[in-house]
């Protein structure tokens, strides 16, 4: 079993933000470890802290009651692990020094961090407004090109109805013609028998 997590590995661990993490740690004053470059790393009992405080968290506790429950169970602060160091006789100086060394490194990196978090904060927020663009551009287009293409089958239904028109009317003018040449062969006919009786 891994004894020493990175705060990326922490946060997957624990299945929360890494900022999550770093902001529990100042509100709570938690004293987390850090390496000779000023890193985080979390041991297990860091672990099982964090584990506690985020089942306290889910139970709907406020930060200030979930500190005062730490307190209750004895776990170490930063400010009273300083005050400890301070109080120590022999190499506090030493320890002090190379505690504000850390605490540089530390500052450098909550910077760094805070400045990456912010960084995603604005890329996500750019992606995010692009995409809604994207889709009303999207949306746009698709509606001219619907407009263009309801526009043409309508003027095909037209002329398909305008030539069916014509059509007809060819078709009840050749009836008509066609009634007509019977009518007057009819009258033709019948003017023949007029005369026929006549002579007779």
């Amino acid at each position: 079993m891994k004894h020493a997590y990175s705060i990326s590995d922490a946060s997957k661990l624990l299945q929360v933000e890494s900022h999550v993490l770093r902001y529990w740690e100042e509100e709570l004053e938690l004293s987390i470890p850090r390496n000779e470059h000023g890193h985080r790393y979390y041991r297990e009992t860091d672990i099982n802290t964090f584990l506690y405080i985020k089942e306290l968290k889910d139970n709907g506790l406020s930060l200030q009651e979930i500190r005062q429950k730490l307190l209750d169970s004895g776990y170490s602060t930063t400010a009273s692990s300083a005050e400890k160091t301070s109080k120590s006789p022999a190499g506090g100086k030493k320890e002090l020094a190379r505690s504000s060394v850390s605490m540089s490194h530390a500052g450098r990196e909550d910077k760094l961090d805070r400045f990456r978090d912010i960084m995603n904060s604005i890329i996500n927020s750019a992606i995010s407004a692009n995409n809604e663009l994207l889709v009303q551009s999207i949306s746009d287009t698709t509606s001219e090109r619907l407009m263009k293409e309801m526009n043409y089958l309508i003027r095909t239904l037209d002329e398909d109805e305008e030539m069916r028109f014509k059509q007809i009317e060819a078709a009840i003018s050749a009836a008509l013609g066609a009634k007509n040449e019977i009518a007057s062969s009819k009258n033709k006919k019948s003017g023949k028998k007029k005369l026929f009786s006549h002579k007779k």
